[in-house]
């Protein structure tokens, strides 16, 4: 492997998006990240063994098993290996226990009673190996009132703040309908383990991590919640617009849901928004002469701009925008987006071959390495694909002993029997 983490092992119990995405791009830094997974319970973003296959692969001769042709898991699980072990089980346990002192970190998404009642809690891991680090991601933390509330993305928007932002001024709060908490707690969880390699790297020590999916998404709330801290005032919802500047909104093109976003943020953005529609007469009028008027006056000058919009196209409205110096874009839908050309210039989005899926296209890492290569992105794996590999490679396991473990019941690569 190359990367800047080449070098490090994390053996992970991630499940579904939170944890399995922060640990997925540990591996694309290219720590070698094995998840253990439990065939009694799949990955929940696998789907069940007798779920159907996505349509898409109706017609693809290799996609034999649903469990590992689910699209979402497939997302968030690159540049991983995948081992089955029951934890329940004491070979189970057993076996993790003589994993362990290989980890240089630990990352799970349990509730949080899970890991004491397997026995292999913080404390009881730094009794095999002093300096792991240990990430533990839940929806409230392990402490405080809220420890043992269970918790998903679509119940940590409201909680932490963010669907009372997130709407139309005047109607309810919404979620984002995209689970988006899970992708941000997974992005701070990843963070927070590599800070903590960090701090090894310079002291030695390793360090428990306790991540809140509800903390995490706060952040992303943080000036309103400053605010409201600060003057008692709760920021209404205001959609696309902006608290100071105006226009700053998503406006119709024609075609169906074609749509630009478009900010203006000073007087000479104004003048280059009106000279960039041709300098409309129903723009040059004393309710939309200053930044203040206009924001006095947004609906109406919403109206006015989405008029003048409509007829253009999508393309010709950002070129007109951003050929005038502002700050402007096309709305894509998620078809567009895994084919944007700076995307795939950057090697952000790269086309993945999955042994049963099939090539297809997939988020791989937004960064590049000045002073170490780029790890080649590998495809998410299929349920216990590398279990005697990595128990040979590791604790020494032989054929017969795996054979063993899987006629337990402890381990093996699909359904249990």
């Amino acid at each position: 492997m190359n990367g800047p983490l080449a070098g490090l092992r994390g053996i992970v119990l991630t499940q579904a998006w939170a944890g399995s995405y922060c640990t997925s791009l540990l591996g694309l830094m290219g720590a070698d990240v094995v998840q253990i997974e439990v065939r009694m319970r799949p990955d929940s973003w696998r789907g069940a063994y007798d779920g159907p296959l996505p349509a898409r692969l109706k017609d693809v001769p290799t996609a034999e098993h649903p469990w590992n042709c689910n699209f979402l898991y497939n997302s968030v699980n690159l540049n991983k290996r995948c081992i089955t072990l029951d934890l329940q089980k004491p070979a189970g346990i057993e076996t993790f226990r003589r994993l362990l002192p290989f980890a240089d970190f630990v990352a799970e998404n349990f509730s949080p009673r899970v890991l004491g009642n397997l026995g292999i809690d913080y404390e009881a891991m730094k009794a095999i190996k002093p300096d792991v680090i240990l990430c533990s991601l839940s929806a409230y933390g392990h402490s405080g009132p809220w420890a043992n509330v269970p918790g998903i993305g679509g119940t940590i928007e409201p909680t932490s703040g963010m669907s009372a932002l997130l709407g139309y001024p005047g109607e309810a709060p919404l979620n984002s309908g995209q689970m988006y908490p899970d992708a941000v707690a997974g992005l701070n969880a990843f963070g927070a383990i590599i800070a903590a390699i960090h701090h090894r790297n310079c002291t030695g020590e390793g360090q428990y991590i306790d991540l809140s999916m509800q903390e995490a998404n706060l952040t992303f709330a943080a000036e309103a919640a400053m605010e409201y801290l600060r003057t008692g005032r709760q920021r209404p919802r205001m959609g696309n617009r902006h608290p100071a500047f105006a226009p700053h909104g998503i406006y119709r093109c024609s075609g169906t849901e074609q749509w630009v976003a478009v900010a203006c943020e000073s007087e000479a953005d104004w003048v280059a928004f009106k000279a960039a529609l041709g300098s409309p007469g129903t723009l040059d009028v004393p309710e939309f002469a200053t930044n203040a008027a206009r924001k006095a006056n947004e609906d109406a000058l919403d109206r006015e701009i989405a008029a003048l919009t409509v007829v253009l196209t999508r393309e010709a409205a950002v070129a007109a925008f951003q050929g005038a110096g502002l700050a402007a874009a096309p709305v894509l839908d998620a078809a567009e987006v895994a084919n944007a050309p700076g995307l795939r210039a950057r090697e952000m989005v790269v086309e993945v071959t999955h042994p049963e899926t099939g090539t297809w296209p997939q988020a791989a890492a937004p960064w590049r390495y000045s002073r170490s290569g780029r790890p080649p992105v590998r495809p998410a794996p299929r349920l216990g694909e590398h279990t005697l590999e990595v128990l040979a490679e590791l604790i020494g396991t032989i054929h017969e002993e795996y054979d063993a473990l899987v006629a337990a019941g402890v381990s093996g690569t699909g359904p249990p029997d």
